[in-house]
């Protein structure tokens, strides 16, 4: 039978606390809740709503090497279907540099971008038009100057005719709009939970509606991934990225990383070892985890926060987030698989997943995922 009310205990309690327990929380505008994507929230820019024209177009330039100034590394280097959108690595390589190395930060999955208020790890820009032509401009992920680029891509007709009838021009900042709309259209918002969400009681199977519920309640996962889009975007207002000091090591030692996250951005020492709340949409098939790539599976992910997260390690975490300091969850072994079974089945959705090209206006060779 399908009904709402077959909900977990935990969240229908939460699912009430937080619209009609708590005094400062104010009943959603009409139409939102927490059962479903808040896409008018997330409504497309004004000057840059989706056609499948656009979305085509930054799909090819996505996926094209042209972009970089080697011609040999695309957007896709990092963020390839094969790997979920991301990389499949602890951290991005340095494709541009020709010494080789790493970057310092994982590649994030691009699954879900459009419901976000912060682009990557540290927040440091907005809006996916923002971020799109950074890493041309990255000395270590592309190397070429967005200059470059626009030449680059301008030299080629079919680019030329694709912008004029997408956008009435071909300029950098068309570029990026461009690219901007082929990331909105990456979305996982098809699940199981979400069907389960909308009443569908048969969408997750019992192990996973019981990993749910941990996920709600004894884990406390859901202080930080909210529920209905399981990251750091908290409804029902639905108004910011949320950033977090959880205490992430460095991968593999016991020590806190080294990386100021969101500090380097905001100047401000309370914002040290901060991070955005990334997406467990499609979590199962984006390990690494962490910014830093510090764990590899789901099991030892759930293991650090039944620790207490940084409050549980044998190094000091100054800062931590007030919801980690109240120490070890201790989560039972039943409960911390059912806990993955949830991850791994409840927020699994590929159906969007983008297809690589079979060419790109280039003519140029489409990179593999990074390696």
């Amino acid at each position: 039978m399908n009904s709402p009310f077959a909900l977990p205990h935990a969240f229908l309690l939460g699912l009430g606390g937080l619209l009609f327990g708590c005094g400062n929380v104010q009943p959603p505008p009409p139409g939102l809740s927490l059962v479903r994507i808040p896409e008018e929230v997330f409504a497309d820019p004004a000057d840059n709503v989706t056609t499948p024209e656009r979305i085509e177009l930054g799909r090819l330039l996505f996926f094209d090497p042209i972009l970089s100034e080697n011609r040999k590394i695309a957007c896709s280097s990092c963020h390839h279907p094969d790997k979920a959108m991301s990389d499949g690595l602890p951290v991005g390589r340095a494709l541009a540099d020709p010494r080789g190395g790493d970057l310092t930060r994982s590649s994030p999955s691009l699954f879900d971008v459009r419901y976000q208020f912060a682009q990557f790890w540290d927040g440091r820009v907005s809006t996916l038009e923002d971020q799109a032509l950074l890493p041309i401009e990255n000395a270590q992920e592309m190397g070429s100057s967005i200059a470059s680029a626009l030449a680059r891509v301008s030299s080629i007709a079919d680019y030329q005719s694709r912008f004029a009838a997408a956008y009435g021009e071909l300029t950098a900042t068309s570029m990026a709009r461009a690219i901007a709309a082929f990331g909105r259209s990456v979305i996982a918002n098809d699940a199981p939970i979400d069907r389960y969400l909308r009443g569908d009681t048969a969408a997750m199977s019992p192990d996973a509606i019981a990993g749910f519920e941990v996920f709600f309640g004894k884990a406390h996962c859901s202080f930080c991934h909210y529920v209905p889009l399981f990251n750091g975007v908290e409804g029902p207002e639905f108004s910011a990225t949320e950033f977090r000091v959880t205490g992430i090591p460095e991968r593999g030692l016991m020590q806190l990383t080294k990386d100021i996250g969101r500090e380097e951005v905001t100047r401000d020492p309370q914002h040290r070892h901060a991070f955005k709340t990334p997406t467990l949409r499609n979590v199962a098939k984006t390990a690494p985890y962490m910014h830093n790539g510090a764990f590899s599976t789901l099991e030892q992910v759930v293991d650090f926060y039944d620790q207490g997260a940084g409050t549980g390690q044998v190094y000091p975490v100054e800062n931590i987030d007030s919801r980690l300091r109240t120490g070890a969850l201790h989560l039972t072994a039943q409960e911390k698989r059912q806990l993955v079974v949830f991850l791994t089945e409840g927020l699994t959705d590929l159906s969007k997943l983008p297809q690589v090209p079979a060419r790109v206006p280039s003519g140029l060779p489409i990179p593999s995922a990074a390696k």
